[in-house]
C-alpha cells in the first residue's frame, strides 16, 4: 500500500514540485483497491466518481460504434491516471469505460474531495496545469495527426517504438482496435514485417 503511494508522488513530482502539506491533503482524497483481469474499473456508461493511478497493471479505455463494436480508445499502465474524463467533468454518463486487462493495483482518487483541494492549493494547480499539457493537449494532439496520417503499419511500429511492454502484454485483439485496424489486419502486418526483418 505505501509503495503505491510512494510511486504516485514520484510520479507527480517528477512533473511538478510537491510539499509534505500538498501530498497530506492529496493522500485524503485517495484509497489503493486491487482488481482482477476482466474487471471494469468504470462500467460502460455510468457515471464515475473517481479516477485512478495505476500502480500496478494494464487497462483500457474504450468506446462501442452504434453496433456495438468496441474499439479501444487507449492503454494505461504502470504511472498512468486512467479515468473516464469527459464523464468526471460533465458529471454525466458518456459511451465509454475502462476495464483491467491484468490484474491491477490501484490508487483510487475521489474526484470531488480532488477538485475540493485542489482549486486551494498552488502547487496542485501548477501539476494539474502541467499534467494537462503533456497528457492531454501533446500526446493526444500528436495520436490524433498520426491516426489520420499514417498508415496501419506505421501506426503499429510506432506503438511498439513508444510502448513495447504493452504490445507484448496486450491481446492482438485489443491492439487491432487500438490502431483502428481488424485483428487480421494486424497479423497480415505483422507477419511482413517478420519476413522483411528475417
Amino acid at each position: 500500500m505505501l509503495e503505491a503511494y510512494a510511486h504516485m508522488r514520484r510520479v507527480m513530482t517528477a512533473l511538478s514540485p510537491m510539499g509534505d502539506e500538498t501530498w497530506q491533503q492529496l493522500l485524503l482524497c485517495c484509497k489503493v483497491i486491487k482488481k482482477k483481469k476482466g474487471a471494469h474499473l468504470y462500467p460502460f456508461a455510468e457515471v464515475p466518481k473517481s479516477y485512478c493511478f495505476m500502480h500496478s497493471g494494464i487497462a483500457r479505455l474504450y468506446a462501442c460504434d452504434d453496433l456495438g463494436q468496441e474499439y479501444n480508445k487507449r492503454f494505461f499502465n504502470d504511472g498512468q491516471f486512467p479515468g473516464v474524463m469527459s464523464a468526471l467533468h460533465l458529471n454525466e454518463s458518456v459511451e465509454q469505460g475502462i476495464e483491467c486487462l491484468t490484474d491491477s493495483e490501484l490508487i483510487e482518487i475521489d474526484f470531488k474531495l480532488y477538485r475540493s483541494v485542489l482549486f486551494e492549493n498552488t502547487e496542485l494547480m501548477a501539476y494539474q496545469i502541467k499534467y494537462l499539457e503533456k497528457n492531454w493537449l501533446l500526446d493526444k494532439d500528436q495520436r490524433e495527426i498520426l491516426l489520420v496520417q499514417q498508415d496501419a503499419t506505421a501506426r503499429y511500429l510506432l506503438f511498439l517504438n513508444h510502448s513495447p511492454e504493452l504490445a507484448r502484454a496486450i491481446p492482438q485483439y485489443h491492439l487491432a482496435s487500438h490502431l483502428g485496424i481488424s485483428a487480421t489486419q494486424l497479423s497480415r502486418i505483422r507477419k511482413t514485417l517478420n519476413f522483411v526483418n528475417n
